[in-house]
């Protein structure tokens, strides 16, 4: 079975805009952080450039967190299998990154998520990556 994940994930707390992109989902995240989680399906499957993704920050408000991190995450049968991110960290950017490598896929994948101070452990148990969260079927 099929997971797929591409947005944004903000440790912070950050108020909604009044508007969305298309069939995005804004959801506050409790665990392993408390921030903010904004599902984009445009982005889907996706390597958007870092100037999209900026772009996308800034309009949704998410830059005024010190800590945030652009993601596509793919999935299949429990298996990562791609993994693309860029984010800020103490407004310092970083990525972007990625990969498709069995044997380094999940190392990205967490390191990407320990910029947010994700442990390995959370990374692979990730709350808001577990099916409904986002209101996807």
């Amino acid at each position: 079975m099929t997971y797929l994940f591409a947005g944004f994930l903000v440790v912070r707390r950050i108020e909604c805009p009044e508007a969305l992109p298309e069939g995005a989902a804004w959801r506050e995240i409790s665990k392993p952080f408390i921030g903010t989680g904004v599902r984009l399906p445009e982005f889907l499957g996706k390597s958007p450039s870092a100037e999209d993704v900026f772009a996308m920050a800034e309009r949704l408000g998410l830059r005024r967190s010190d800590a945030w991190l652009y993601l596509t995450y793919d999935c299949w049968g429990g298996q990562i299998d791609f993994v693309y991110g860029l984010g800020s960290k103490d407004h310092i950017p970083f990525g972007p990154v990625e990969e498709d490598a069995r044997d380094r896929v999940i190392d990205v994948y967490c390191a990407l998520m320990q910029e947010l101070g994700v442990s390995r452990l959370d990374a692979l148990n990730f709350e808001p990556f577990k099916r409904g969260f986002w209101g996807e079927r």
